[in-house]
């Protein structure tokens, strides 16, 4: 594991940033962005964009952070914002890869450049991208009244199939996170994709009968707002692959979560074969996105036991 004296210069991030978690918190219904508020330069992280099409032809806008430190604030002043230079690791390492997907709101551009840059200072290459209508990948009609698009899995298998292939990236070691809309899409692309290893969920539904509900009473929306796509994979929602499901998960839940309650995610773990390594790490005073992202709220303990996690059952195995 890298250095942890990092931590307290993510939380000064985050908590500066907090207005722009509140705009990505998970709605539960499509609100793409398709304006970066910021670039990888900007924290100095090095990077490289990688070319994904899917099979219908769409560019999935992708960036690839190989494994790195901080720079210094003198480091970071010389770059003065521009971009970094590109290196591959030291002797053509091959590393763990985690490749982090969107919710239904925002873009790669939020939160998740934060992750990237806190579990690439712990030795693992992280991959952001953005679906569809979303950033800056093609254009895609979107109803925002949509609780996700059958494509969206058309697009996260284009992302892993291209990342399994770059040459700083270990094979047998790929792992997908996803929170909320973007967990339960992660989830099922982890059950069909060969190329992943491990998965990693916050806030994750067990089936649309049962989140649709809360949905509607908490964010005060009719059924006519929270519709599903008639060709969705409805059968391979969380709670019906999950006694099927053959790799390690790591679910993390807000206590007091009210849309995906802590229930989901123990009735998914609870319902994995006994073999499957798994863990439910419960953050107190936290709910579902926002300011109460649970993510968020313990951000030091997070990356400490996801990485633990991954180094345990998919690195050192």
């Amino acid at each position: 594991m890298r250095i942890k004296n990092t931590y307290s210069v993510y939380l000064m991030k985050l908590i500066l940033l907090l207005f722009l978690t509140l705009l990505t918190q998970s709605t539960f219904a499509i609100l793409p962005d398709t304006v970066y508020i910021r670039k990888p330069e900007e924290l100095g992280l090095m990077y490289k964009e990688l070319d994904v099409k899917t099979n219908d032809n769409y560019h999935i806008a992708t960036w690839f952070f190989p494994a790195q430190n901080d720079l210094s604030e003198s480091e970071l002043e010389m770059l003065n914002g521009r971009k970094r230079k590109y290196e591959t690791p030291e002797n053509n390492k091959k590393l763990p890869t985690i490749i982090i997907c969107n919710g239904d709101a925002g873009n790669m551009s939020y939160f998740q450049l934060h992750l990237a840059e806190a579990f690439c200072n712990m030795g693992f290459n992280v991959v952001t991208f953005d679906w569809r209508g979303f950033g800056t990948s093609s254009y895609f009609p979107m109803d925002k009244n949509y609780l996700c698009y059958t494509e969206m899995l058309e697009d996260y298998n284009a992302v892993i199939n291209t990342v399994a292939q770059q040459p700083e990236v270990r094979k047998d070691a790929i792992v997908i996170m996803g929170w909320s809309t973007g967990a339960y899409l992660s989830m099922i692309t982890a059950y069909n994709n060969n190329n992943v290893s491990a998965f990693i969920g916050r806030s994750l539904p067990t089936t649309f009968d049962d989140f649709i509900p809360l949905v509607m009473k908490v964010r005060n929306k009719t059924k006519s707002e929270l519709i599903v796509p008639a060709n969705f994979p409805t059968d391979k929602m969380p709670i019906c692959i999950a006694a099927k499901f053959r790799k390690p998960i790591f679910l993390i839940n807000g206590e007091n979560d009210i849309r995906t309650p802590v229930w989901m995610s123990r009735k998914v773990l609870d319902l994995l074969p006994s073999d499957i390594p798994r863990e439910l790490m419960v953050v107190k005073n936290a709910g579902h996105g926002g300011k109460e992202d649970p993510i968020m709220i313990d951000f030091e303990n997070f990356i400490d036991k996801v990485s633990l996690f991954l180094k345990k059952n998919i690195v050192d195995k």
